[in-house]
C-alpha cells in the first residue's frame, strides 16, 4: 500500500486537470471501484463575460454552476458561496459514504484563505480516506501549510494517477514515490 494516502495533482494555471480527472473516475469505476467526491469542468471566459464553472457530484451526476451569474458588461468571475456550500453540501456525503478513492475538485483561493471546501477536506483526510485533490502550483505552499508534508506529488497523468489510487485500494500495486514540501 502506498505511504500516504493523499494525492496532489499539481497543475499550472494554462494545464488545468479536470479532463485527466474525469478519465481516472471513469477508468477506477470501470475497475470496479467506487470514487466519489466532486469533480470540476467548464469553459474560460473573456474580458467581457465571466466563464462558466461546473461542480459535479460524482456519485449521483449532480451539477451546479459555481460562478455567479453577474450579468453582461460585469468583469471578472466571482465564486457562488452557496453553490460552493451545497457542493461541500454533496462532499460530506460521500465522505459519510467511505468511497474507495475521494476526489476533490481544488484546494483553491477560498481554501488557501480557510474557507470553501477546507474543513471537508480536513475531515476526509482524518478520516484515513485515500484523497485526491487537484492543487494549482501557485497555491502549493499554501496546500503544504495546511495539509503538511504527507502526500504524493502527482502530475496529470492518468496512468500515474490511476496507478497511485490502485495503490491505495491494493497493497500489492506498486506506489509513486513521496514528495515532501
Amino acid at each position: 500500500m502506498t505511504e500516504s494516502r493523499i494525492g496532489v495533482v499539481v497543475f499550472d494555471r494554462e494545464r488545468r486537470p479536470d479532463g485527466v480527472l474525469r478519465e481516472v473516475v471513469h477508468s477506477l469505476t470501470s475497475r470496479g471501484l467506487r470514487p466519489g467526491g466532486l469533480l470540476q469542468d467548464g469553459q474560460s471566459g473573456d474580458a467581457k463575460h465571466c466563464g462558466m464553472l461546473f461542480l459535479e457530484d460524482i456519485e449521483s451526476g449532480r451539477r451546479i454552476q459555481a460562478f455567479e451569474m453577474r450579468g453582461s458588461g460585469t468583469r471578472g468571475c466571482r465564486l457562488d458561496t452557496s453553490s460552493l456550500a451545497q457542493a461541500g453540501g454533496w462532499l460530506r456525503a460521500a465522505i459519510e459514504g467511505k468511497p474507495d478513492i475521494l476526489l476533490v475538485n481544488r484546494f483553491g483561493r477560498q481554501e488557501a484563505a480557510g474557507r470553501g471546501l477546507r474543513t471537508e477536506i480536513a475531515t476526509a483526510i482524518a478520516a484515513d480516506l485515500p484523497v485526491l485533490i487537484a492543487v494549482g502550483r501557485d497555491l502549493l505552499p499554501e496546500w503544504c501549510a495546511f495539509a503538511g508534508p504527507d502526500f504524493v506529488q502527482l502530475d496529470a497523468d492518468p496512468e500515474r494517477i490511476e496507478a497511485w489510487c490502485l495503490s491505495c485500494v491494493d497493497p500489492a500495486s506498486p506506489a509513486p514515490e513521496d514528495v515532501s514540501c
